[in-house]
């Protein structure tokens, strides 16, 4: 495999795992914040 397809392999990849990241941070913070009334009550 050239070393240009590896790179954009990578890139690629590096992409989709921080989307995958942003998309379970912004799940967890939504999450937590719907909890936190039935929590107080």
């Amino acid at each position: 495999m050239p070393a240009d397809a590896l790179l954009v392999t990578v890139v690629v990849v590096a992409i989709f795992v921080v989307f995958a990241a942003v998309l379970a941070w912004a799940d967890r913070q939504t999450s937590s914040v719907r909890l936190d009334p039935d929590s107080r009550r």
